[in-house]
């Protein structure tokens, strides 16, 4: 009988010893913290390796300009030796939509090169109503020399302006980025193309003198200046609204009422890749 026993304590004893190690092995894992050694799943680093102003890019502008190139207006002259007596005026037809393209080199995280080309259309027309000669006081009528002009003259101004910008987010920082820039343009005077007819006292009208009107300063200097936004959408297409303000130097036309304004603003809008 004791031996019984004692053989059943044993088997008792074994059961309890693997029942234990049982629920040890299918017993859950303590939860591990994600945070530990700085590995966070949630970090928000940026990502370094991608540029969002790219090295080298193009692109088509349009332009649209908030001040007239040129100046209606009014002249008159007034000589004794050799006698001289005229009047002019000058009416500008508007043509604020200019064309062209820009292309952009990025030298650094902050600044890059600009340049562009863009094409206006300006045309006028100029009248003259000149008098030369000496009047005889003892004639009823005007015997001086009366000659009216029209001067009909179309041409295209092309601008060259070359900038450093500044951008104030870095190129391979995400987001919506604005930028000052400043640098010099040059204006050239091409394709222009005049016609001007004139009458000579009571004379039939006189046309036309085709030779073209040339402008005082056909290639001029100026300053510039301006602000912007670099936007890139879903796709990697850049739009670039910016405004920009120009300061020639000298004036491309100044013959007589005929002159061109020295400030230029224009808004504009590049679509690049």
């Amino acid at each position: 009988m004791v031996f019984f026993l004692k053989r059943s304590c044993v088997y008792a004893a074994l059961a309890m010893a693997c029942g234990s190690a049982v629920l040890a092995q299918e017993a859950p894992k303590p939860a591990t913290d994600q945070k530990s050694s700085g590995t966070s799943s949630t970090s928000s680093a940026v990502d370094t390796s991608r540029t969002y102003v790219r090295r080298i890019s193009f692109g088509a502008t349009l332009s649209v300009l908030a001040i007239d190139t040129m100046h209606d207006g009014t002249f008159s002259k007034i000589t004794t030796t050799p006698p001289f007596d005229g009047a002019y005026n000058t009416t500008v037809t508007k043509h604020p939509i200019g064309f062209g393209a820009q292309a952009q080199l990025a030298i650094s995280n902050h600044f890059a090169v600009a340049a562009g080309i863009f094409v206006r259309r300006i045309a006028y027309l100029a009248h003259g109503d000149i008098y030369t000669g000496n009047d005889n006081p003892l004639t009823l009528q005007d015997d001086r020399k009366h000659t009216l002009t029209n001067e009909d003259t179309r041409a295209k101004f092309y601008d060259l302006p070359v900038t450093v910008r500044y951008y104030k987010k870095s190129r391979r920082v995400p987001g919506i980025r604005w930028f000052a820039e400043g640098g010099m343009a040059i204006r050239h005077v091409s394709s222009t193309k005049t016609s001007i007819d004139s009458t000579l006292g009571s004379a039939a009208t006189s046309c036309c003198v085709t030779t073209p009107s040339l402008p005082t300063n056909q290639n001029v200097k100026g300053g510039v200046a301006g602000i912007g936004l670099h936007l890139v959408d879903g796709i990697g297409i850049r739009v670039i609204p910016q405004v920009r303000y120009t300061y020639w130097f000298t004036p491309v036309y100044n013959n007589q009422s005929t002159l061109s304004k020295k400030n230029q603003v224009e808004a504009m809008i590049t679509i690049g890749f």
